[in-house]
Formats: C-alpha cells, sequence, structure tokens
C-alpha cells in the first residue's frame, strides 16, 4: 500500500513537471521572425534610392533647373540603377537567389 502511494506520488510529479510549463506559460519561447521585423524605409534601398532620384530630376526639368541633355544623362545612369537593383528584394534590398520564390531576409514573396 505505500510503495502505491509512492509511485502515485512520483507519477503526479513528473505529471506536473511535464504540464507546469504548458499550464503556466513559463519557459515558453516566443520565435523571432519576420513578424517582428520592420522593412528598411524606401530611400535607404539602393531601388528606392535611385526612384527617388529619377522623381527628383523629372522635378528639375518640368522646372527648368535641369536641360533635356543633363536629364537624359541622369536619366539613363539611373534608370540604370534601379534595373541593377531588381536582383534584391524589394522589401529589404537583401539579394535574392534565381530559383527563390520568397526573400531569406525578410520573408516576403518575390
Amino acid at each position: 500500500m505505500l510503495e502505491a502511494l509512492a509511485a502515485g506520488l512520483v507519477g503526479l510529479s513528473i505529471l506536473w513537471l511535464v504540464l507546469e510549463p504548458l499550464l503556466t506559460g513559463r519557459g515558453v519561447v516566443q520565435a523571432e521572425g519576420p513578424a517582428d521585423w520592420e522593412p528598411p524605409e524606401p530611400e535607404e534601398t539602393t531601388r528606392g534610392r535611385a526612384l527617388l532620384a529619377l522623381k527628383e530630376i523629372e522635378f528639375d526639368r518640368a522646372t527648368g533647373k535641369l536641360s533635356d541633355q543633363d536629364f537624359e544623362q541622369l536619366r539613363t545612369r539611373y534608370e540604370a540603377a534601379a534595373i541593377a537593383s531588381i536582383d534584391g528584394c524589394a522589401r529589404c534590398d537583401a539579394p535574392l537567389r534565381e530559383a527563390a520564390k520568397f526573400c531569406s531576409h525578410c520573408g516576403a514573396e518575390r
């Protein structure tokens, strides 16, 4: 009888050790991942800087601050930079693998 009582107490102790973290929430580790990650501002990425520069030179040409010849030279340069940045993720500017459907850095879909 005493052995059965001791075995029952041991069994209840083990059961408590297993269930206690689940019931109290202690010991549960929250995974850090893309949900905690915030993408950089557009002007912090290569693509964003090139697109902002394109908008700026278009505005300068429209207001007469930039000649058509200078505009064409700058537009060619900034369009090339924007096209070169397409190989990177649009959300975080990380390089993408050729066959990747999602960014390995932020998880954004290609």
